[in-house]
């Protein structure tokens, strides 16, 4: 008689202490990459100290965070997986008032709840040194290219963790004054963080299945540069030949709207909707959208 037995399959393991010790020289040589970066920009000096190293699921991490952060996607290869680079809003907020020569003080109140245009160029040049100098920590252990996937600034809008995946965080606190401190975060994704530890560890790390990085880049720069028409259907009257010859200026038409008029993509229908009013302007509220390769 064949007895069935369990059988239970492998885990991968927590990461151990001897798995730190290499990854927190890492941090260590990474501390002095900020603080060069960031005193270029404000022209005083700045205190950089490196936090412990955490391991939690994902969404504990980006439902910490504010409606409003710098989230900078980005690619070290060979390393597997996205990593995350985040920027407070306040900090930005006042690295800006520096770099144009204010003063510390109360955050510049928002009229809208997004970055400014002089925000927004100080994080690029910020996150494409930053990101450099993380590839240059890793320099002793092999050849490392790196690239911007996107920038994002809602968590909402980053997809390239699920929130129970199992991230990697380096915090770095970032003090100006003694009453006047940030925070850095730097995400590896489960993959990423993995391949981190086999390269410090002398390990073999599998090339990325994953598209060119730097294509990667292009194609998402490029999809912000293409425009599709929009259009609905108010009504579609039907009128025989004859009566259509007949038409004269003058006459009228009788138009029974739609009640839930289709939104057209091109020429695909892409949803259905109700009309309405928004801002004294004529709107239309999206109810439904079509799935599959509707037309």
């Amino acid at each position: 008689m064949t007895v069935a037995v369990t059988h239970i399959f492998a885990k991968k393991s927590n990461h151990s202490l001897t798995d730190m010790a290499p990854l927190r020289r890492i941090s260590d040589k990474y501390e002095s990459g900020l603080t060069s970066a960031i005193e270029q920009v404000v022209g005083e000096k700045v205190d950089v100290i490196a936090q412990d190293i955490r391991f939690l699921p994902y969404g504990d991490w980006s439902g910490g965070l504010d409606s409003l952060s710098s989230l900078s996607i980005f690619r070290l290869l060979p390393l597997r997986g996205p990593l995350i680079l985040r920027f407070e809003e306040a900090m930005i907020n006042s690295l800006v008032e520096l770099y144009f020569g204010g003063t510390l003080g109360p955050p510049v109140t928002r009229k809208k709840d997004c970055f400014r245009e002089a925000e927004l160029q100080l994080i690029a040049r910020l996150q494409g040194a930053l990101i450099q100098q993380l590839g240059d920590c890793f320099a002793d252990h092999g050849v490392m290219k790196h690239a911007l996937l996107h920038h994002e600034t809602r968590p909402l809008h980053v997809t390239v963790c699920k929130r129970d995946e199992q991230v990697m965080c380096q915090s770095f606190k970032i003090s100006i004054e003694p009453d006047i401190s940030w925070q850095i975060d730097v995400i590896y994704s489960a993959d990423a963080a993995e391949s981190a530890i086999e390269l410090i560890q002398n390990k073999s790390t599998e090339q990325s299945e994953a598209s060119d990085p730097h294509w990667q880049q292009q194609w998402y720069n490029g999809l912000q540069n293409i425009h599709l028409p929009l259009r609905t259907i108010l009504a579609q009257p039907v009128m025989q030949l004859p009566e259509l010859f007949e038409l004269k200026p003058g006459d009228i038409i009788p138009i029974a709207p739609r009640v839930k008029p289709p939104l057209f993509v091109a020429n695909h229908k892409f949803a259905i909707g109700t009309l309405g009013e928004k801002n004294g302007c004529a709107a239309f509220k999206i109810e439904h959208i079509e799935k599959g390769d509707a037309r």
